[in-house]
């Protein structure tokens, strides 16, 4: 009986391995450098294009809970325009039509109607009854989400001053997400926020709190804006349903950098997700050959010892893969601010090539 269960839980350990896609070409390194690293701060581009404007859920919303608001939005107006509208037409009659003619008439001094005020009185309530109705099911539609999450991604956010953590606690999807499988991200080598990156048609749950003062997580394009406070969790959730980067804005005043704390998000695909997913878990081991590669001047023996670190714990496709691309991404966050090390980052990344080629890394999909 041992054996047979043996080989069955060895089965189960190798399933999730070879359910791993092949990793990408090295030429597809610059790609998702340009897809998983937008300049979050990038106002215009060639021409005076918009890159990555602040799109709201009225003009383009991007998940369901968006285009409820929005359709809800669009409702209480056509109900409510009448009441805008009108007393202005009236107001206009009334002046011209009583306007004083000096033909020596006396003005009228009646009070009221009460008739008249019962029914302006009445047919408002009429309306704000008509309106609770859609509003009300919205509104308990956005404070609790589907009973049934086993497919929905789960992340943490995390507000502090002035930038936001996110931990992914459940990947979402088909395969369940194990411990090791989980992994946070903030913000990049230069300190500039990193997006939070999203699959579309999955749906989110948001866990947010904060490490100190209270903030506001928001993000127009979804609908969705929720306070963060020290201690305590508040909960949001929305599917994604568009392709993009949107972004977003922390909405509670927490300090002098409140006016820089912006969000951002990246829906991608499940395939694009997948690849940022492998990226994220060899994150971490890449983070020596970066600083060898950063420094003023460049350590071959310290980039050498680096790289055979990196590649000792695995040198398969995936590994150098993402070496590549985190080196790659690195140098895109350098490269937006001045300085002199931007110049030196190609020759640097060709340094880094020849060192992973001749430390035997496993070939690259672009060499088959």
């Amino acid at each position: 009986m041992s054996r047979p269960l043996l080989a069955l839980l060895l089965l189960a350990a190798l399933l999730p391995a070879a359910e791993i896609a092949p990793a990408p070409a090295a030429s597809e390194v610059e790609r998702y450098v340009a897809l998983f690293n937008q300049d979050l701060y990038a106002l215009k581009g060639p021409k005076g294009a918009v890159l990555t404007p602040m799109a709201g859920a009225f003009d383009a919303p991007a998940s369901d809970i968006a285009r409820d608001v929005a359709q809800a939005t669009w409702f209480s107006l056509l109900v409510f325009l009448p009441f805008l509208i009108l007393p202005q037409i009236l107001l206009v009659w009334i002046i011209w039509k009583y306007r004083k003619k000096q033909d020596g008439r006396t003005p009228a001094t009646f009070t009221g109607n009460h008739r008249l005020e019962f029914v302006w009185t009445a047919i408002p309530v009429v309306a704000l009854v008509i309106v609770s109705i859609p509003i009300w099911d919205l509104l308990v539609k956005m404070e609790a989400p589907p009973a049934d999450q086993r497919r929905d991604m789960v992340v943490e956010v995390r507000g502090k001053t002035f930038a936001w953590d996110y931990k992914y606690q459940r990947l979402g999807g088909d395969a369940p997400t194990r411990r090791e499988d989980q992994f946070e991200v903030g913000q990049d080598v230069v300190g500039v926020q990193e997006p939070l990156v999203l699959v579309k048609d999955r749906r989110v749950i948001l866990n947010l709190t904060s490490n100190d003062v209270n903030h506001a997580w928001w993000i127009p394009a979804f609908g969705v804006k929720k306070d963060t406070f020290k201690g305590r969790y508040t909960n949001t959730w929305f599917t994604p349903e568009r392709l993009g980067l949107f972004k977003g804005q922390c909405a509670e005043l927490c300090g002098q950098g409140h006016g820089i704390m912006l969000i951002s998000a990246l829906v991608v695909d499940e395939p694009d997700f997948a690849v940022w997913t492998q990226l994220q878990r060899n994150r971490g081991d890449s983070v020596r050959v970066w600083s060898a590669l950063s420094g003023p001047e460049v350590d071959a023996k310290a980039l050498d010892e680096a790289v055979a670190a990196y590649l000792k714990k695995g040198s398969d496709p995936w590994r150098t893969f993402a070496l590549r691309y985190w080196v790659a991404s690195n140098a895109a966050s350098v490269a937006r601010k001045p300085g002199d090390l931007p110049a030196a980052l190609p020759a640097r990344r060709a340094t880094l090539e020849s060192v992973i080629n001749r430390l035997g890394a496993a070939p690259s999909a672009a060499a088959n």
